[in-house]
């Protein structure tokens, strides 16, 4: 069994052309390889719409080289919650807190969006 998920990685990595297909396609394999969890269809919906919005956010980040203080702080924060989200994507659709109507995959969507209008904005 783990010579065929090294020999899917493999796979895959071979097939990228760019550092970045690679970071994308290990995240992509890692979800639906290794995830031991089920996920109903609304709570992978809301994963794939934050993921994309994430990946967005990312893309605009690295087409600007000099970021202000207040964008790499909402980056880092975008970025921790988006490590959460990856971790356990069958949450998505959970609230982020008990005081929040806010679901994990809302939260990465908007701060993507709030990311990207920052440094928009800032040109």
């Amino acid at each position: 069994m783990k010579l065929f998920y090294f020999s899917v990685l493999l796979l895959s990595l071979t097939a990228c052309k760019t550092m970045d297909a690679v970071q994308e396609d290990i995240s992509d394999i890692g979800t639906s390889l290794f995830s031991s969890e089920e996920m109903d269809e609304s709570a992978q919906d809301a994963f794939l719409k934050a993921q994309e919005a994430f990946y967005e956010a990312d893309r605009v980040r690295k087409q600007h080289s000099q970021l202000t203080a207040k964008e790499r702080s909402l980056w880092l924060e975008l970025e921790e919650d988006y490590k959460v989200l990856l971790a356990t994507p069958s949450k998505a659709t959970e609230k982020e807190s008990y005081f929040s109507d806010t679901t994990l995959a809302d939260g990465v969507m908007m701060q993507s969006l709030q990311f990207i209008e920052l440094v928009e904005s800032g040109e």
